[in-house]
C-alpha cells in the first residue's frame, strides 16, 4: 500500500512506485487521496516522474510538410529554424500506418523546501504548478512538442496522449 511505501521511505529506504495520474503534480493530491498525510508526503518525496509513450513516425516514409498556422503557433519554432514538420504516409515497413516504434515524453517534478511547504499547506494544483513553472518545470506537452519539432512524431500524436493546453506559464 501507499502507507507502507512511505513508512519505508521514512526509514531511509529509496522507494520507487507507479501511480496512475495525468501529470507529475497531480500525483500529489492522488497520494493524499490514498491516505498519505501532507506532512509525511512533503518530507519524504524527492521527485516524481510522469511519462507517456507516443508513436514515432516511420523513418522510411515520413514526409516533410509546412505546419498549419495553428501548428506553427503551437510549436513556436525558433526564428533561425525552418518551420518544417513531418506527416505519416505509410509504407510496407510500417504496415501502412506511418508510425513505427514508440518513444517516451516526460516531465520531472523535483521537490524542494518551498514545494514541501505548499504540499503541507494543501495548496491547490494551480498554486503548485505556477510555482513549478516559475522555476523552469517542463510539462509533458512541451516535451512532446519538442519531439514534433525534431521530426520524431506529429502534433496529432502528442495531442492523443497529453493535453496540449498544458504548456506552462
Amino acid at each position: 500500500t501507499a502507507e507502507m511505501a512511505f513508512r519505508a521511505a521514512m526509514t531511509g529506504h529509496q522507494v520507487f512506485s507507479t501511480l496512475h495520474t495525468n501529470s507529475a503534480v497531480r500525483s500529489i493530491p492522488r497520494l493524499m487521496d490514498l491516505g498519505i498525510k501532507p506532512d509525511v508526503l512533503a518530507g519524504n518525496v524527492i521527485g516524481i516522474v510522469a511519462q507517456r509513450l507516443i508513436r514515432t513516425l516511420c523513418k522510411e516514409c515520413k514526409a516533410p510538410d509546412t505546419p498549419t498556422e495553428a501548428e506553427a503557433q503551437l510549436l513556436n519554432f525558433p526564428a533561425d529554424t525552418p518551420a518544417i514538420i513531418y506527416r505519416p504516409i505509410g509504407c510496407a515497413l510500417c504496415d501502412r500506418q506511418g508510425y513505427k516504434g514508440r518513444v517516451s515524453i516526460v516531465e520531472l517534478l523535483k521537490f524542494d523546501t518551498h514545494l514541501d511547504e505548499l504540499v503541507t499547506q494543501r495548496a491547490s494544483i494551480k498554486v503548485m504548478t505556477d510555482y513549478l513553472y516559475s522555476r523552469g518545470f517542463t510539462p509533458m506537452a512541451v516535451d512532446g512538442l519538442r519531439r514534433v519539432r525534431e521530426g520524431v512524431t506529429t502534433v496529432e500524436e502528442v495531442g492523443r496522449v497529453v493535453d496540449l493546453t498544458d504548456l506552462g506559464a
